[in-house]
């Protein structure tokens, strides 16, 4: 810009000098030509040649018009000046006083030829002297028009042109100060300028020069403020100038807000010759009071070798206090606008700033940029011109979410803008990029922990072409090259060749919309498309494959695939290829797709979780197991083809079986929405078993060993109505068909009206095989019937059951809910033959040991009704119960509960009276329980009892409540933990061969025959006595209590006439084992006898069908030998009492006289004692005087009284006399006691223990 401006300015001097000069020469009109030739040539220095008309006029004011007015010439001889017209008009009055006074300069159609010689000189000045008068001059109005200044710079060999210039001026002299005002097109660029000078200083050669260029295409003006001079004929312009940017005028006070203030550039400049030089600049930006700066200098070298240098070096700026514009203003961007779009409006703005014509290097450095919550950081640009366009050595910035971009290459801005270099753009955090450029963040970007590509690109609007490409992606890298273009009049296409290690198509769908600014994926396929894709892993939506392979088109003619080649999805090996055209509505092609699979359940799951839902893809899923090994292929055909519809033809294998599948559709737009069609699916295995779990049920990996054949036929009408459908599973001993009409929607799926009918000679297996426990009391199940079954939104329901099970009938009408959490069971059933056994068994499991046959000791398994509720009510013929017997008529109701099993309102017939109660069986985690709750009215006691010899052991009548429970692991231990209570009403009781009036016929034999008594004897007698007669016992209430099984009764009484019965039992309820024992207590009445009673015991023990008795006579045979005893002992008794008389007699007198002895010795050792301690005491007596008497006469020998006397000392008081010890009566004489003589066995020695006492006699009587 500052070498335009020089250019204009020279052009403009040269203009206004030379019209300046000629006013002088209207003083002197004599010879006006010649003389106005010669002192214009002395004034320019130059030549000048006027070479057309001239026109002049003195009234009413000097005037003059020359035509074709030339300066000098060149070396080529062109005239360096020519003015296609001059004119002027002066003031005559100034003239008379010496002075021109110029009112109206008119100049029209200059044109200068300025030359910048190698030197770096003027030619303008070559040769030229030039000498300005020293008149005063005056010009107050010059008007220049169509003026035209070609300057021409030798050292370079560039035009600068000047054209279309328009200008006013004025003068107060021809030594200044100038003011000029205009307006021109410099090299195409249109604006207008003004120039004011001032007078030059008395020896002083520059000229103080204030220059203003506002062009009409910038926004912003500049004024330079300097001094022009010549050094060595060398031109220079040095000073400071002003740039100012333009405010906009449209902005508007906002909130009380003022709009920011425009940006403002001041610097010192210098302008030579040779080059254009700015030491340095400051550029401020926002708010006056605290302005963002950017410093720098800025050299032009406009030598033979033009070269520029512009360093740029800013604090961080702070974009919110500069100013921001715009709806967008906080953060300094638009989420509406894509990374493409934003690319494409930055190159537009560097379009707009001028390119530098020579050569040079421009490097601008900042910190940051802020703009709201946007930081762009370490910002780095070298650039050079480069013709129209710039030459990026290095470009580098750090965008939000620590995106680091880089660039270098080639950036065309005039004409087709493009960009040929090399890109980086690597950013570890993706979401906050995609944050800043699209104002949210997909998930699929959220998951990323880096994003970037490195490339050669070659961007221009039309083509974006990526080579050398390196897209990485969190760990994901994918190579090669893209290439997208884009004409006017012709759809888009995208290339792209790319192989890698991983690639996931989401992110690679969002990388893309913000790229391309554009979200939906349809604007992806709006493109022709051309593409190859090899990598490792391919995702998309969560689902991985490896070891893809592909190749495919997209064109206007359609799309093809030539090849799709997946290693890894789900597990399966999948390869298609297939080709189609037309619209999507409206297509037509055809595809081959090919899966292997060895397990297909992962790949199945992938399937399900990409398609609606339905249920039919949840059971697929979980038997995916049953198509193990599968190989299948598709062909597939739509379009014109199939008539507007599609046909598809699956075969191939899975798991053993050959499967064969046609579908034949109306429309193929509506595929998975029902259509009207026809599909007939044939399976086909040597193990029946994998058919069942290929059709959808849950069978046990059991081989059935038949070969089976399973066939679906379905024909779907147009709508959403029912598909009449027929389903066959055929065996060599089974067959089953189910026929009717049922929805295939995934609302309602398989809800309709079907008949089933199934005849098989042994359903057992396939039962077994679909994890149903058969009872193994049951030898064969075979099962023939039908039903019609109406399958609704949550219910099953058979009605019209006719058949038979086992050879049972059965009849009636079930209905399965399946809307609870488990599935309910409800209805009426009839049955011939119902047992209890079985129903154990399902809840149980087998009841024994298939191996010994013993009661199962192993845990109990699952329960085969487990996850089913219901109640059904039912009726019987007979309900085994086993070793009970079977009840008759029997009704009730049968309630499932999730492994639990329980007849509820049981009644019927047993043991000829009325049964009713309740029965509940459950298995809950392999934890066993039972409840039972019995009661039976006027039940036949014969019936119950054993009948030895064809005869009731009891007959009458029975009541029985009895409640029980029992838990366990195992069926055995169930069994053996039984426990519970309950009573027995015996009513009119008979026990036969029980007579209890045996005694007096006992005692009299026993009596008369006068036999040894032993237990033998009477064991032998009373059996036959007791066979007699039976015994009445009347109404008897019997409590017992069962632990762990064992029915137990203790001490229960009955009184039987002259008899009493105590009774204490037993009854294994695990084995039929009874133990009985009855003590029967007879009434002895006057043959009582104490100490013995006339008692036998009864004891009953083995099975309860044929007990052993035994009987023990041990009570009874003590009774009886007592009794004999007692007799004998009363003989003798009589016989002893005389002689035990007369001994008591004899001991009485023998008493007496020792008495009298014992009495006189003792009184003979007393009186003795009593004269031994008198004499004793008389001698103590005697001694204890004379002591004293000593005592005194010592005294009275040994005292000198002070008094004179003698010191005798009467004694006073008594003499006590010593103690004398008693006497011992060992010590009398003799030495004897004088007593009763004691022999020496019985004599008690002092401190020895005393002899034991005998009471067998009297002391002292023998």
């Amino acid at each position: 810009m500052l070498g335009r401006f020089l250019v204009a300015l020279g052009g403009l001097v040269v203009v206004a000098l030379f019209a300046a000069l000629l006013a002088p020469f209207f003083v002197d009109w004599t010879d006006f030509r010649s003389d106005f030739e010669d002192r214009a040539s002395r004034i320019l220095g130059k030549k000048v040649t006027v070479n057309g008309a001239v026109e002049a006029r003195i009234l009413p004011f000097p005037s003059v018009t020359m035509h074709d007015v030339t300066v000098g010439r060149d070396d080529n001889g062109e005239p360096l000046v020519q003015v296609a017209r001059f004119s002027m008009d002066a003031e005559l009055a100034p003239f008379l006083s010496g002075e021109a006074r110029i009112f109206d300069m008119r100049i029209e159609e200059p044109k200068v030829r300025l030359r910048l010689l190698e030197n770096g000189t003027l030619d303008w000045l070559r040769g030229s002297n030039p000498a300005i008068p020293a008149r005063t001059v005056v010009l107050e109005s010059v008007r220049v028009s169509g003026g035209t200044v070609e300057f021409i710079d030798e050292q370079t060999g560039r035009i600068r042109r000047i054209e279309s210039l328009q200008a006013d001026m004025r003068a107060s002299s021809l030594a200044g100060p100038w003011t000029i005002e205009g307006r021109g097109v410099l090299d195409g660029e249109a604006g207008a300028f003004s120039i004011a000078t001032q007078q030059m200083a008395e020896g002083s050669a520059a000229l103080p020069i204030r220059t203003r260029l506002m062009p009409d295409m910038r926004p912003f003006t500049l004024e330079l403020d300097g001094t022009i001079a010549l050094k060595e004929d060398r031109p220079s312009y040095e000073g400071r100038f002003d740039a100012r940017w333009l405010a906009d005028k449209e902005a508007t006070v906002v909130n009380g807000v003022k709009p920011p203030r425009p940006p403002e550039m001041k610097g010192e400049f210098s302008l030579t010759n040779e080059a254009i030089r700015i030491p340095s600049y400051r550029l401020e930006l926002g708010d006056a009071d605290n302005p963002y700066a950017v410093t720098g200098e800025a050299t032009l070298d406009t030598g033979q070798e033009a070269e520029f240098l512009l360093t740029a070096e800013g604090q961080q700026i702070d974009v919110n206090r500069i100013g921001n514009e715009g709806a967008n203003g906080k953060t300094g961007r638009d989420p509406s606008l894509s990374a493409r779009q934003r690319l494409m409006g930055l190159v537009a703005r560097a379009a707009e700033i001028p390119i530098p014509s020579v050569p040079g290097r421009a490097t601008l450095r900042l910190p940051a940029i802020v703009a709201g919550d946007t930081v762009v950081r370490d910002i780095q640009l070298d650039l050079r011109p480069d013709g129209g366009g710039w030459t990026v050595d290095k470009a580098v910035a750090v965008l939000p979410g620590r995106t680091t971009v880089e660039a270098s290459g080639d950036l065309r801005l005039s004409g087709d803008m493009s960009f040929t270099g090399d890109l980086l753009v690597a950013s570890t955090q993706p979401s906050g990029l995609s944050q800043w450029l699209a104002g949210s963040v997909d998930p699929a970007i959220r998951g990323l922990a880096s994003l970037g590509f490195s490339a050669r690109v070659d961007l221009t609007p039309e083509i974006q072409r990526f080579d050398r490409l390196e897209l990485a992606m969190g760990g994901a890298t994918l190579n090669g090259r893209i290439e997208r273009q884009s004409f006017v009049n012709s759809k888009p296409n995208i290339t792209f060749d790319l192989n890698g290690n991983a690639v996931d198509l989401e992110a690679m769908q969002a990388v893309y919309s913000l790229v391309a600014g554009e979200t939906s994926a349809e604007s992806f396929f709006a493109h022709q498309i051309g593409a190859r894709l090899t990598v490792d892993e391919l995702t998309y939506s969560g689902v991985t494959a490896r070891d893809v392979d592909t190749t495919f088109t997209v064109g206007e003619e359609g799309i093809s695939l030539e090849k799709l080649e997946i290693g890894n999805l789900g597990g399966a090996v999948i390869s298609a290829s297939g080709r189609a055209s037309g619209s999507l509505l409206d297509s037509s092609g055809d595809a081959t797709l090919r899966v292997r699979a060895a397990d297909p359940r992962p790949f199945l799951e992938i399937v399900r979780s990409q398609m609606a839902a339905h249920p039919a893809l949840d059971r697929l899923v979980e038997n995916a197991a049953w198509f193990e090994n599968a190989d299948l292929t598709a062909r597939i055909a739509f379009g014109e083809s199939q008539g507007g519809g599609i046909g598809v033809r699956v075969g191939g294998t899975a798991n053993g079986s050959r499967i064969d599948l046609n579908y034949l559709g109306e429309a193929a737009e509506d595929l998975f929405a029902a259509p009207a069609g026809q599909m007939d699916l044939t399976v086909e295995n040597a193990d029946a078993s994998i058919l069942l779990g290929q059709a959808g049920l849950q069978p046990l990996p059991l081989p059935l060993d038949q070969a089976g054949i399973l066939t679906l036929l379905i024909a779907q009408p147009e709508g959403d109505g029912a598909a009449e459908t027929t389903l066959t599973f055929t065996t060599d001993d089974a067959s089953v068909t189910a026929s009717g009409q049922v929805s295939l929607q995934a609302e309602d799926f398989l809800r309709g009206q079907m008949r089933v009918d199934i005849d098989s000679s042994d359903l057992a297996p396939y039962l077994l095989a679909g994890g149903v426990q058969v009872p193994a009391l049951l030898d064969g199940l075979a099962v023939k019937g039908g039903a019609d079954v109406a399958i609704g939104d949550t219910t099953v329901a058979a009605e019209k059951i006719v058949g038979e099970i086992a050879g049972t009938p059965i009849s009636g009408a079930l209905t399965v809910d399946r809307g609870q959490s488990r599935p309910k069971v409800t209805g009426e059933l009839s049955l011939g033959i119902l047992d209890l056994a079985v129903l154990a068994e399902s809840v149980f499991g087998p009841l024994s040991d298939p191996a010994t046959g013993d009661r199962n000791t192993q845990p109990l398994g699952m329960a085969s009704i487990a996850g089913l509720d219901g109640t059904v009510k039912f009726t019987t013929s007979r309900l085994s119960l086993g070793v009970g017997g079977e009840l008759t008529d029997v009704s009730g109701s049968l309630v499932l509960n999730d492994g639990s099993l329980a007849l509820e309102d049981i009644s019927g017939t047993w043991l000829g009276g009325t049964a009713t109660g309740r029965l509940a069986l459950t298995n809950a985690n392999a934890s066993g329980f039972a409840q039972l709750k019995l009661t039976i009215e006027n039940g036949d006691l014969a019936a119950v009892t054993p009948r030895p010899g064809g005869v009731p052991a009891a007959t009458g009548r029975f009541g029985l409540t009895l409640i029980g429970e029992a838990a366990g692991a195992s069926v055995d231990e169930i069994l053996h933990s039984f426990n519970g209570s309950g009573s027995a009403m015996l009513r009119e009781v008979d026990i036969s061969r029980f007579d209890l009036t045996l005694l007096p016929a006992l005692t009299a034999m026993f009596d008369a025959e006068e036999t040894e008594i032993t237990e033998a004897s009477v064991r032998e007698a009373i059996g036959p006595l007791l066979a007699r007669a039976p015994v009445r016992l009347g109404d008897v209430s019997v409590p017992f209590n069962i632990t762990d099984s064992v029915v137990r009764v203790q001490n229960l009484t009955v009184p039987a006439g002259t008899a009493t019965i105590r009774t204490d039992g037993r009854f294994d309820l695990r084995g039929a084992g009874v133990e009985i024992s009855a003590d029967v207590t007879l009434d002895a009445g006057e043959e009582e006898v104490t100490g013995a009673e006339p008692a036998f015991r009864v004891d009953l023990i083995g099975d309860v069908a044929g007990p052993l008795s035994e009987i023990s006579v041990t009570d009874l045979t003590n009774y009886l030998s007592l009794r004999a005893f007692e007799r004998e002992r009363r003989r003798v008794e009589t016989l002893q009492s005389n002689v035990l008389e007369k001994q008591r007699l004899r001991r009485e007198v023998a008493l007496y006289r020792a008495l009298d002895l014992v009495r006189e010795e003792t009184r003979l050792k007393e009186e003795e004692a009593r004269k031994l301690q008198a004499a004793e005491e008389a001698r103590l007596r005697a001694l204890a005087a004379e002591r004293r008497a000593r005592e005194i006469e010592e005294q009275r020998l040994n005292a000198t009284p002070d008094d004179g006397s003698t010191g005798t000392v009467a004694p006073t008081g008594e003499i006590e006399a010593p103690e004398v010890p008693a006497a011992d009566p060992a010590a009398a004489p003799g030495g004897g006691s004088g007593g009763m003589p004691v022999p020496a066995q019985e004599r008690v020695t002092r401190g020895a223990p005393l002899p034991p006492l005998k009471f067998e006699g009297l002391p002292g009587v023998y």
